[in-house]
């Protein structure tokens, strides 16, 4: 630029002498106008490195974008491949980077070609994060592999089959719960209206060893006998006669001869003294002891009145809250339904018949009246039996009244027998009331046969889970593999800091029919909330659980056909007790040991086959009438079913979802049902993860996903880096000048 100006002003000179030759008519130079020049080069100048500059900025942006990509291309294939995750491989991320970054500025082509924009490297580094065995991390990524291919599965594999026994599942299961919570309040009052009437006749046959005092047996009659031992009071009167002729024998007896009957006179008087004596104590006794059995007898009725209302109080809970089939939720779900129909009018009638089991309250107060009239029955029994003894005392002098005594001893005996023959054991008035209340027990015999046959039913499916059980006892190598699998799985839960606790999935079967039926309900109702949130647009879980099932192998159940068929031996499982060929059950129960994870499978398996079978048996029993009963039937014809579904799933891997419905679910289809009910949690997440450590030997918590990378650049200016500079100060280039370079940092990220 020096040069420049010096040769327009050597320029300007000549030209002025030129035209001081020629008479001075020629101008000067401007100043002005070589001002104008030099400002308009400066201007030049720096624009031109500043859109340099701008080229460079967007440049090394691109550059440092496709060079985290680059380096990003290096993801595990074996991760992508096995699991379709993505996490940055074994390479050097550094080294790949800076091969990327050198590759893109190395020359190429002419050696004289002119590069506006050349820049050099000053620095490189990379930043990772965000590793793979983090729940974020992953659950993000199955997200991403599953929203397409999981809601259309689920729909069409799964809730489609399921949709049309909704209405007719949730009235079972409310059956179920209502009849279960009944069924025990319903024998408990049952049995408190036995004990009363226990009570009642205890009560009455407490007054059995007065009866056999005062005449034993009873008779309408007492026969004068001769004296001598005295068994009863009515032996008194029968005995006083002959006292009488003995006595006035001795009394007019010839002076001279000795009295013969002394000795029998007295000792008539001593046994009639000591029998009458034992009354008082006799009374008191049954007084005592009737009081004690009535008051036992009035508590009791209390308590069935107690337990009465108690179930009348559920009984109209569960109508309230009861389900109403024209509301069935599954309506809602946007997908076609399976084949087939469930008719639920016999549940609808089993509701029509539950207030027979409810006792009203003329029954009751019936009971009670019946109670307050043995009581007036038993209050004459003492004052009669009390002026009977002042009678009988008459006997221990010559002016007794024979007949009066007998008289009193036989109406005596007469109102104790009777109260006896009303309300002792067997007694008329207790088989009566017995009869009342047996009134409304219909079918409780044959209900109490069918819940004994349910229960050893209960007990073979008990038997069989235990084999399953055992049958990982003493497979040294499985164990070693779980053993490892545990290690991965508490590390993983450790670096994701997350408490956990053991394992809450029922894995046992209830040997009592009501509890086992009411718990399969309870999970059958869990399975269809779990539909119903997964079809009204819950994604997270129905994404994991479908990953699952897609990605991870689960247990081969033909291997069970031998063992459900009652062989003992289990040497053909050897290979299925490895935790690599039940993955989905560990993920979804997580046990470590080889069999508890299908164990838990199995029962639960047996539970919901249990609940579907049980709602056909309310349809196949229903005509049984007393809904207890139609309940224990319908357990037992579940239980039954249940164990046959068990087999035939074992031997074919596959069952007919209902009686009434033709379509199959297979052993991974239930599997993938129980993920949606208690699944698609972080503890699920590290099973998951510690598996595929366990397989590939790759530790997703070392594994990253993100990267950050940060690069430093140069570009040499051509023109005045100090005004470049100093530009930078106002319009706030995101580099620095250093010397005559123009240095920039830009970080690139990149996430799988």
């Amino acid at each position: 630029m020096r040069s420049i100006f010096t040769s327009c002003l050597v320029s300007g000179k000549s030209r002025k002498k030129q035209r001081q030759g020629k008479g001075k008519t020629e101008g000067s130079v401007s100043i002005f106008l070589i001002m104008v020049l030099a400002f308009v080069f400066l201007f030049t100048a720096v624009l031109i490195d500043y859109a340099r500059i701008a080229a460079f900025n967007v440049q090394e942006e691109r550059l440092a974008r496709a060079s985290v990509r680059s380096v990003m291309s290096s993801y595990d294939v074996e991760l992508r491949e096995k699991y379709g995750l993505f996490a940055f491989g074994e390479s050097d991320g550094d080294m790949l980077l800076s091969q990327v970054l050198n590759d893109n500025m190395h020359k190429s082509g002419r050696s004289d070609a002119f590069n506006l924009v050349p820049f050099a490297l000053e620095s490189s580094s990379l930043k990772w994060s965000r590793p793979l065995g983090s729940y974020d991390v992953v659950s993000r990524q199955i997200l991403e592999e599953m929203k397409y291919k999981a809601p259309v599965d689920f729909a069409l594999e799964l809730a489609g089959k399921f949709k049309p026994m909704s209405g007719v599942m949730a009235e079972a299961s409310r059956a179920t719960e209502l009849l279960s919570k009944l069924q025990p309040l319903y024998d408990e009052r049952e049995e408190a209206l036995d004990l009363m009437l226990e009570q009642r006749s205890l009560a009455a046959e407490s007054g059995r060893r007065l009866l056999q005092w005062i005449m034993n047996p009873p008779a309408e009659s007492i026969s004068a006998s001769s004296l001598g031992s005295m068994q009863s009071a009515a032996d008194i009167p029968a005995q006083y006669s002959d006292y009488l002729g003995k006595y006035y024998d001795d009394l007019y007896r010839d002076s001279k001869k000795p009295a013969k009957y002394t000795y029998q006179l007295s000792l008539y008087r001593s046994r009639t003294t000591e029998m009458l004596s034992r009354l008082p104590a006799l009374l008191t006794a049954f007084r005592e002891d009737h009081e004690r059995s009535m008051e036992g007898a009035n508590k009791a009725l209390k308590k069935a009145e107690q337990l009465n209302d108690e179930m009348r109080n559920i009984l109209e809970q569960s109508r309230m809250e009861g389900v109403d089939l024209s509301n069935d939720p599954a309506n809602d779900w946007d997908i076609p339904a399976s084949s087939g129909e469930i008719s639920s009018d016999p549940l609808k009638k089993l509701r029509e018949q539950e207030d027979a089991l409810i006792l009203s309250s003329t029954d009751l107060s019936q009971m009670e009246n019946s109670i307050s009239m043995q009581q007036s029955s038993y209050e004459p029994i003492e004052p009669i039996v009390t002026g009977m003894s002042g009678v009988l005392y008459e006997a221990l002098s010559e002016y007794g009244d024979s007949y009066q005594m007998i008289s009193s001893v036989l109406e005596a005996s007469r109102v104790v027998n009777n109260y006896l023959q009303n309300y002792g054991k067997k007694g008329s008035i207790i088989v009566s009331d017995l009869a009342l209340i047996e009134q409304h027990r219909s079918s409780d015999k044959e209900r109490k046969q069918l819940e004994r046959e349910a229960k050893s039913k209960l007990g073979e499916a008990k038997a069989l889970l235990d084999k399953i059980r055992m049958m990982g006892n003493g497979v040294t190598d499985s164990l070693k593999s779980y053993d490892t699998l545990r290690q991965y799985y508490e590390e993983n839960i450790a670096f994701n800091k997350e408490l956990v606790s053991d394992p809450l999935v029922k894995s046992e079967v209830s040997t009592n029919p009501y509890t086992a039926g009411s718990s399969a309900m309870e999970d059958m109702d869990g399975i269809y909330a779990a539909m119903g949130g997964i079809m009204g647009g819950a994604r997270d879980r129905l994404f994991q659980t479908e990953y699952s099932a897609l990605y991870f192998q689960h247990f081969d159940v033909s291997k069970l056909a031998t063992l459900a068929q009652g062989s003992e031996g289990t040497a053909e499982l050897t290979d299925q007790l490895n935790p690599k060929a039940q993955e989905l059950e560990y993920i979804l129960y997580g046990f470590h040991n080889p069999a508890g994870n299908v164990a838990a499978a199995y029962a639960e398996i047996f539970a919901m086959r249990l609940s579907i079978r049980t709602m056909e048996g309310f349809i196949e029993k229903a005509s049984l009438g007393n809904p207890l009963a139609v309940l224990a039937a319908a357990l037992l014809y579940g239980i039954q079913q249940a164990i046959q579904d068990m087999l035939l799933l074992c031997e074919k891997d596959s069952i007919p979802l209902s009686k009434y419905l033709p379509a199959q679910l297979t052993y991974r289809d239930h599997l993938r049902l129980f993920m949606t009910l208690h699944g698609g949690g972080n503890v699920q997440l590290s099973r998951m993860l510690a598996l595929i450590r366990l397989n590939t030997g790759i530790n997703p918590d070392e594994r990253s996903t993100y990267v950050s990378s940060n690069i430093k650049l140069g570009m040499r200016l051509w023109f005045l880096p100090g005004v470049v500079k100093l530009l930078d100060y106002s319009a706030g280039y995101s580099g620095e000048v250093q010397g005559s370079t123009y240095m920039r940092a830009v970080q690139a990220d990149f996430s799988y």
